[in-house]
């Protein structure tokens, strides 16, 4: 599904969550490749001991079938996940897809953010990516995870923050009008 953009919105960055997430799915799939391909290779020699030759059709296609079945359980999901995260930024907003059957989406306007931090591991720094802490106010901490180039995404955010006109920040009182605003609610008179 495309993302609805409301009329003169703009999208400056989308991406999705960093690969390294993918890891552990993936050295898992190795592992899981790796150990078919030997119980299939012992299980197709000749000299099989006793009555593992007789079986020896049957039990083939069952490590088969387990393979496939540990790739779909465990490795599959992460990916799917990965592939269906989302992180958009737009003009006026910060969105957040998550989910694969079930979906979940968080926006954020950018004129309800107060304060971004980014925290780093040393895997994290290594690999140029963190933690996106957005404080909204009043207790509210958003987090988004495993943002790619964290500190270049950060000053994209920043930077599209300052684009906003003023009147977005400060509650409807316009003010980029000519200063001549009446404060007390009486006229000058």
């Amino acid at each position: 599904m495309r993302l609805k953009l409301s009329p003169g919105e703009h999208i400056i960055a989308a991406g999705r969550p960093h690969a390294r997430s993918l890891w552990k799915p993936l050295v898992f799939a190795g592992i899981t490749g790796a150990l078919a391909g030997y119980a299939l290779g012992w299980l197709g020699r000749d000299s099989l001991p006793g009555q593992l030759s007789e079986f020896s059709p049957y039990l083939q296609p069952a490590v088969v079938v387990l393979a496939v079945l540990l790739l779909a359980r465990y490795a599959v999901p992460p990916v799917l996940r990965w592939l269906a995260g989302r992180i958009i930024l737009t003009d006026r907003r910060l969105i957040q897809r998550q989910g694969v059957l079930m979906r979940r989406e968080h926006e954020i306007a950018l004129a309800a953010i107060y304060q971004l931090e980014i925290r780093q591991s040393v895997t994290d720094r290594m690999q140029r990516s963190g933690t996106l802490i957005l404080d909204l106010g009043h207790g509210r901490i958003m987090q988004y995870p495993a943002v790619p180039e964290v500190h270049r995404f950060r000053s994209i955010v920043v930077s599209a923050i300052g684009q906003l006109p003023l009147t977005a920040m400060f509650d409807g009182v316009d003010m980029e009008t000519d200063g001549e605003y009446d404060y007390e609610g009486r006229d000058d008179d």
